[in-house]
């Protein structure tokens, strides 16, 4: 299912980085160009100045090994660079409890808007499912509000197949999708 052309990724010199390596004026100015609020996801670093920046950086850091209380887990982080210039972030969430295996997503993406619509977030979910298997995991769980089409076509793309079909959340209805990363 995996399907997804290395070559053109290559091509494209893309590169998926962790992000305890990318703090810099480069990842600030990507997160200024990630809506502060989109549905189911907040980006915490829009609108901060870079001094908060940082500091936001460093909690999200430790967050690698040190579980959030609030979420109850630890996050690996990622980000995208294509052609040296950050695009996306990526969080494959790895400490796991039963919420996070029977109903949380377990990987998260997030494009900066102007490099939406340029087939990034098939590449950000691709690499991450790599990550993830590289981690030990062989299925992961990732959730995907149903009015967020570009979202699901990815989801589908990268083999994921629907386990809990619209469930109601906050803003409206979501899908949670399994994909199965030994399926290949």
């Amino acid at each position: 299912m995996l399907n997804y052309n290395f070559n053109y990724i290559l091509k494209r010199r893309v590169k998926l980085i962790p992000f305890k390596e990318c703090v810099g004026e480069d990842l600030y100015e990507m997160y200024q160009d990630i809506p502060k609020e989109e549905v189911g996801s907040i980006n915490k670093l829009y609108g901060v100045d870079y001094k908060e920046f940082e500091s936001i950086c460093k909690t999200m850091i430790k967050e690698e090994s040190v579980i959030n209380k609030d979420i109850q887990t630890t996050t690996k982080r990622f980000i995208l660079f294509v052609n040296s210039i950050p695009v996306g972030e990526v969080g494959i969430r790895t400490t796991l409890n039963d919420f996070w295996i029977n109903r949380g997503s377990q990987i998260y993406y997030k494009i900066r808007k102007s490099e939406r619509g340029k087939g990034y977030g098939n590449i950000i979910l691709k690499l991450a499912l790599c990550e993830a298997k590289n981690l030990n995991f062989s299925c992961i769980r990732i959730n995907c509000d149903n009015n967020n089409i570009p979202s699901k076509k990815i989801i589908i793309n990268n083999g994921g197949k629907i386990d809990v079909p619209n469930y109601k959340t906050k803003d409206g209805f979501s899908t949670s999708y399994i994909i199965d990363l030994y399926k290949k």
